[in-house]
């Protein structure tokens, strides 16, 4: 460790560096405050230092008011070094920001004993540093790809959104997904599709400029935000992306493929947003058309895209986006309509609580959505979701009391083909692909317990996370799983107690602050606070 010492006397000078080097620690010299000075300014000054009360140029105390005004780590240990031996002097030193004193003539063993304190403060410093520097990696950054999480995106998104809008400066958004990547893990394995996450999100940070963003949305899609940047440069950093992309084999050393990428882009100015999450929304759509229009290109959102089906015939020369995006509007009405009729097959058997529940569900999945800034596209997929398993499962209880009137408890259906039957029955609407996957896993532990196939962690697909806790929380609080029904302080310490088990624990943490911010129920702040600590301890 290095140590500095500030002291004008040649003789005291000599044999403090002589003992201290004895001690093994880097010394460094000075004969004047001056110097001392700007040691410890430079980029790597000592952490030890021993400084001479009346010093030439600038004296001890005034050193260490100076250090103590400096905001930097880790930790500077300063003992002062005297002839002054007074209780004033003593409490003067410290006040100064000195942590130890000592007189002349110094003792060696006591010098010893007070610089060994010293070099521990400033070592446990250093460990509270690492551990602080990981938690806060832990916190913002995607342990696969080393690029910003989900979570930080939303924190970032908002303050780089206001910043545009408060000085009236551009901020642009690239949204990315490889295409076609589930081919990749299905030919190769996950191993090698982690493989091709990893080289990608390098060249995505070695292809974006020092101020932009890079972040890793979810599963294959990633995003970049580009700080006062407009939609023409946006396009040329995003076609850089796509190029490289394009040209680039990934090799593991066993396997090797390529893969192209899609992109959208969207940008304050250019649409005119007065929202950080309109400019996801608008640049999803763009990444859509990238996809419908034959993938491996980039696309910028068109805030009125001509409506083709209002004059109810198609010209040849119509673009062949435009006639993807009719044709999706289209299929959204039938996915609707379809949702209205199975409502309406319910209508009569089921009650009102199942009316509630089902409306209960959908806004805290609506909740934990917006919270995670997710596309309104995709919220509403999981609430379709939500709607297949409430009316399905009235449906499924009417045939199992019809077929035998001793399975007349709900109970009947909450068994491992429970998932099975619910996706049976959704594959007669061919087109509610990611809703089947929802139902299909809904049921799985965030730690791998769950059934039907045992998945953990991020195995299980986002949307059956949140509507499995979104759903497990409207029965706690209507009473449906339990005896009585939980308050709302005893929802919060059990969905708590299963952060980690059953539910995802960075969701149960994400909806406690949405409790907390929007008042959503009556919970004391120290039980938030309490609980929060515990699900992030199961981080």
């Amino acid at each position: 460790m290095k140590i500095l010492i500030a002291e004008d006397d040649n003789i005291t000078r000599r044999r403090l560096e002589k003992f201290l080097t004895d001690m093994d620690f880097e010394v460094v010299l000075c004969r004047n405050g001056l110097d001392a000075w700007k040691i410890i300014q430079s980029e790597n000054p000592p952490n030890l230092l021993i400084l001479d009360w009346m010093i030439p140029g600038m004296d001890g105390l005034e050193i260490c008011r100076k250090v103590r005004k400096l905001t930097r780590d880790p930790y500077t240990f300063i003992m002062l070094l005297t002839s002054k031996d007074t209780q004033d002097d003593f409490v003067k030193g410290m006040a100064a920001g000195a942590d130890d004193y000592i007189t002349k003539p110094f003792n060696h063993n006591e010098l010893r004993a007070r610089l060994k304190v010293g070099k521990r403060i400033v070592e446990l410093n250093k460990e509270l540093l690492s551990v602080r520097d990981n938690f806060e990696k832990q916190a913002t950054i995607d342990n696969l790809t080393d690029l910003y999480n989900r979570h930080y995106m939303v924190d970032i998104l908002e303050k780089e959104f206001a910043r545009a809008l408060r000085y009236q400066t551009d901020l642009s958004c690239l949204l990315l997904d490889l295409d076609c990547f589930k081919n990749v893990n299905d030919t190769f394995g996950h191993a090698f599709g982690d493989f091709v996450l990893r080289e990608f999100s390098a060249e995505l940070k070695q292809n974006a400029r020092k101020t932009d963003i890079s972040i890793r949305y979810g599963g294959e899609e990633f995003m970049v935000l580009l700080p006062n940047t407009g939609v023409a440069e946006a396009q040329k950093v995003a076609e850089k992306i796509r190029a490289t992309c394009e040209k680039k084999m990934y090799d593991d050393g066993h396997n090797s493929t390529t893969v192209t990428v899609s992109i959208g882009i969207a940008s304050v100015k250019q649409h005119q947003l007065v929202e950080g999450k309109e400019i996801i929304a608008c640049a999803d759509k763009a990444l859509y058309r990238s996809k419908a229009e034959g993938r491996n290109r980039v696309t910028v959102y068109i805030k009125k895209p001509s409506r083709i089906s209002e004059v109810n015939k198609i010209s040849e020369d119509k673009n062949l986006g435009h006639l993807k995006e009719g044709l999706s509007a289209i299929l959204e009405k039938t996915k609707k309509s379809s949702i209205e009729s199975l409502e309406l097959l319910t209508r009569d058997i089921c009650g009102e609580d199942h009316k509630q529940h089902n409306h209960d569900v959908k806004r805290y999945i609506k909740l934990i959505g917006e919270k995670l800034a997710l596309p309104p596209t995709i919220i509403e997929t999981f609430q379709r979701a939500a709607n297949f398993h409430d009316n399905f499962k009235v449906l499924l209880k009417k045939t199992l009391k019809a077929k035998d009137k001793v399975l007349n408890k709900e109970e009947r259906i909450e068994i491992e083909d429970h998932p099975y039957m619910l996706s049976e029955l959704i594959d007669l609407f061919d087109f509610f692909a990611n809703e089947k996957s929802i139902l299909q896993y809904h049921h799985e532990n965030f730690n791998g317990t769950g059934y039907p196939d045992g998945l953990k962690e991020n195995e299980i697909p986002l949307g059956a996370r949140i509507f499995a806790m979104a759903d497990a929380i409207t029965a706690m609080l209507s009473g449906r799983l339990y005896k009585a029904k939980l308050s709302p302080e005893e929802m919060v310490v059990e969905l708590a107690d299963k952060a980690g088990t059953q539910f995802d624990p960075t969701l149960v943490s994400l909806f406690f602050d949405i409790i907390e911010r929007q008042e959503l129920f009556s919970v004391p702040v120290e039980v938030l606070e309490q609980t929060r600590e515990k699900v992030g301890e199961k981080k």
